[in-house]
């Protein structure tokens, strides 16, 4: 059976665990614990791993202890040791160019802007991967505040829903693949 690769995007450290940027680490981190996985330190591949079996698949999750913008260099480390393909890796990551309690399934498709995405690119010289975008609403403040920001208490209100949303195209992206994914994540919010 061919191992799956989940990663979730943040930065490490207390200052930053309740940040916009830390979505993919909240999602994975709820992933893990649906299914009573636990995260150990792996130095040599510079994360926090956790391996087992979810829906029938032998997964390994991953939280890269690299910070955001040398993500990549944790990817490619965990993706070489357990020889993962591209088309079994998902990386959830925050996106503020999507409305908050929105949310994008793509393959193959750029960074965005997004550091995260750009150093794993330029790691596996690919962008041929999944990767589950998680809207955390757009600003008019400058990008780099605005994903450092902690989300309002209205928001926070929402969070545990949109963490049980993510978790659930992770779980259609394992089953049925990124097309079905897509059909139910990538639908737009109606505006009130």
């Amino acid at each position: 059976m061919e191992k799956v690769l989940i990663v979730g995007l943040g930065n490490p450290g207390i200052l930053y665990e309740n940040t916009r940027h830390n979505i993919g680490f909240k999602v994975v981190k709820a992933l893990a614990k649906k299914y009573k996985l636990e995260f150990k330190k792996d130095k040599k591949l510079k994360s926090k791993i956790a391996f087992g079996n979810i829906l029938g698949y032998e997964v390994l999750l991953q939280l890269p202890l690299t910070y955001m913008n040398l993500s990549g260099n944790a990817v490619k480390a965990a993706k070489d040791y357990y020889k993962i393909n591209l088309d079994k890796l998902l990386v959830v990551v925050d996106d503020a160019d999507i409305l908050f309690e929105e949310f994008k399934i793509k393959t193959d498709s750029g960074s965005g802007g997004h550091n995260g995405l750009k150093s794993i690119e330029s790691s596996l010289n690919s962008q041929n991967y999944a990767r589950l975008r998680v809207g955390i609403g757009k600003s008019e403040n400058e990008l780099k505040s605005h994903v450092l920001k902690r989300f309002t208490k209205e928001e926070k209100q929402k969070l545990d829903d949109i963490i049980d949303l993510a978790i659930s195209f992770i779980e259609i992206w394992l089953e049925k693949g990124i097309d079905t994914a897509a059909n139910k994540a990538n639908i737009r919010l109606k505006k009130s």
